[in-house]
């Protein structure tokens, strides 16, 4: 838990510095302001300096107050590869399809379990991925009895979950819209968003996968946040 406090610090701590001198300034231009204000419109141009000279002494005071707390901030947290984290994100979106591409696959969930297993050196026959996702995916889109609803990729959030030394950890939500829905489902077939979790080492090679769908109960919460539009009639 503190791994992931420091993590999400340190990916703030730019806008910490930014959002605190705001706010400092903005006080001192209230409190300041107030008191010019209170001398009636005749303040003269030698108070007017004086209140501008005065911010600019409390805003580069402000300044340098907090760049020194930003420096102490990230001197204690560990240093993050940004290359490396783009090249990871990546790597989670083309597992991603990797695994809801079964939906659309004419495979058994026997047949598909194999395939990945044989992909993917991190899987195997006690993956959670491989026992309880790809079969719940498959059955819930259509896959068991034929090539069921092909999904596209509508939209994908990856992000650093936890740092522990030179593994990184990340966390992905992404929402797939049907395209074309399978003879034997329901025409009225509806976004599907999954939960994925993955971590790599320093070499790049994904160590670890967990996927979940979302329930009908969480996927209606979502869909409803990010304003979802009725599906699209099926093509086929």
């Amino acid at each position: 838990m503190k791994e992931e406090i420091k993590d999400k610090l340190r990916q703030h701590a730019g806008k910490i510095l930014i959002g605190g001198t705001g706010a400092l300034l903005a006080l001192s231009v209230v409190t300041l302001g107030a008191g010019l204000l209170s001398d009636g419109p005749a303040a003269s141009d030698t108070q007017a300096d004086a209140v501008v000279h005065k911010l600019e002494g409390n805003l580069g005071d402000a300044q340098t107050k907090l760049a020194t707390q930003h420096t102490a901030l990230l001197v204690q947290l560990p240093g993050m590869d940004i290359e490396r984290v783009n090249r990871d994100r990546a790597t989670g979106r083309s597992l991603l399809l990797s695994l809801t591409d079964s939906s659309a696959s004419t495979r058994t969930v026997k047949e598909q379990q194999v395939l990945l297993d044989a992909r993917y050196g991190f899987l195997d026959h006690k993956s959670r991925v491989l026992t309880e996702f790809v079969p719940e995916w498959m059955n819930a889109t259509g896959a068991t009895k034929g090539a069921g609803t092909t999904y596209t990729l509508a939209d994908l959030d990856i992000g650093v979950s936890r740092v522990l030394g030179l593994n990184y950890s990340y966390t992905g939500v992404a929402r797939l819209d049907p395209v074309r829905v399978g003879p034997d489902q329901n025409s009225a077939a509806k976004s599907e968003f999954l939960v994925f979790t993955y971590s790599t080492s320093h070499d790049g090679p994904v160590t670890s996968l967990d996927a979940y769908r979302a329930s009908s109960k969480t996927r209606d919460a979502l869909a409803a946040a990010s304003g979802e539009q009725p599906s699209p009639k099926p093509t086929g």
